[in-house]
């Protein structure tokens, strides 16, 4: 996609995002969807404002039908992405309205990863891969039934891990819109790179770019009323679509531009899965359910440290940004100091979250919890 053609989504998601928010917070407020604070997992001092997410796919879905419109083509994929991110916003707004089980959601984030090979996103995600030593594989997972199930298995893997990743990381003001604002413009430098060097192939780049300028156009918009002090909150419905999008730019990296693209993008990406991993090995290790919240991520640590909410967010900021210029330098390596690059990230911020004692676990979710419990044995008991 051009300049000039990706400039006008660009624009009328954030346009639209921006018009949609003050709309939405009166429906909240008038349905009293709030995040409400509590002693665990919720510290802000009021309750606030939900359906945030809801005005930023309202300006992505903006972006993407001027896409459509603009690739006749490409129209129809898009119809299919939209339903994909359709769908995952609808589970998140149900679930901060009502609560959903982890599996379910693990389920359904998995149904609509199917959605997407149907469509033909991440169906020849395998084959991309391989492609190296395409001639030399056999034709049973070079093509077929079973190479379009192990892509659907990849697929899914890349799209359950990114979007939960998206999630974990939706805990202080402006944190989550403004990190994917940043993997955004990593995206579209990256896109750029790989074409201008012919690496990307099959038109991908013009669909990586109408999903990268919908998300950044909706997060910067809706930074305005989600920096720190907040005036609203994105919620799960947001911030599942936000990393449904981030899934299927980093599986058409991997499908137009093989292990080059792959790695580029998860690397730009890396603040998040890097809270991510920390989250699960720091779960694991202190034998925590691995679904239950806690107040150890990465950004509590920094916070529990000294930081405001600003300056800590500005940290996460600054972090994501220097993934975002890893990612890019990928890119330009070769094959083999990419993959030794690649390599060594994970193990150098392992090393520096060990070294940072940031392998602690934060009990407050489960004290939150037993709050809750006490409070309603008190009230039951008339106290």
């Amino acid at each position: 996609m051009a300049g000039d053609s990706a400039l006008w989504p660009l624009i009328a998601a954030a346009v639209v995002t921006l018009a949609a928010i003050p709309l939405l917070r009166r429906v909240a407020v008038r349905l009293e969807l709030y995040d409400r604070p509590d002693a665990g997992l919720k510290p802000h001092e009021r309750p606030i404002p939900y359906l945030g997410g809801v005005a930023i796919y309202l300006g992505w879905l903006t972006a993407a039908v001027l896409y459509a419109r603009h690739n006749g083509d490409g129209g129809c994929l898009v119809g299919w992405i939209g339903l994909g991110g359709t769908i995952l916003m609808l589970v998140g707004l149900i679930d901060d309205v009502r609560g959903l089980p982890p599996t379910l959601r693990l389920l359904v984030q998995v149904g609509v990863a199917g959605v997407l090979v149907y469509a033909g996103v991440g169906q020849a995600l395998l084959p991309a891969l391989l492609n190296p030593i395409h001639e030399s594989l056999p034709g049973w997972l070079a093509q077929g039934v079973t190479s379009t199930a192990l892509s659907f298995a990849l697929t899914a893997a890349v799209l359950v891990g990114v979007t939960n990743a998206t999630n974990l990381i939706d805990g202080l003001d402006g944190l989550c819109a403004g990190v994917v604002a940043i993997a955004s413009c990593g995206f579209l430098a990256e896109a750029w790179l790989l074409g201008r060097a012919n690496v990307i192939s099959g038109g991908g780049d013009t669909l990586i770019v109408m999903l990268c300028v919908g998300m950044l156009g909706g997060c910067l918009a809706f930074l305005v009323f989600n920096f720190n002090p907040a005036s609203m909150f994105m919620g799960d419905n947001g911030s599942l679509l936000l990393g449904f999008s981030v899934a299927v730019v980093v599986v058409l990296f991997a499908e137009h531009a093989s292990w080059r693209g792959l790695l580029a993008a998860l690397v730009c990406f890396g603040f998040p899965i890097l809270d991510m991993l920390l989250a699960v090995g720091r779960r694991w290790r202190n034998g925590r359910p691995l679904f239950i919240g806690d107040r150890s991520h990465f950004y509590d640590q920094i916070r529990d440290r000294g930081l405001s909410v600003r300056q800590s967010v500005l940290v996460c900021y600054g972090l994501g940004l220097f993934f975002a210029v890893l990612g890019l330098l990928l890119t330009q390596l070769s094959g083999v100091w990419a993959a030794v690059l690649f390599t060594m990230i994970p193990f150098a911020g392992a090393l520096a979250c060990w070294r940072g004692g940031m392998l602690r676990v934060d009990d407050a979710a489960e004290r939150s919890d037993h709050d809750a419990g006490g409070r309603e044995e008190d009230e039951a008991l008339g106290l």
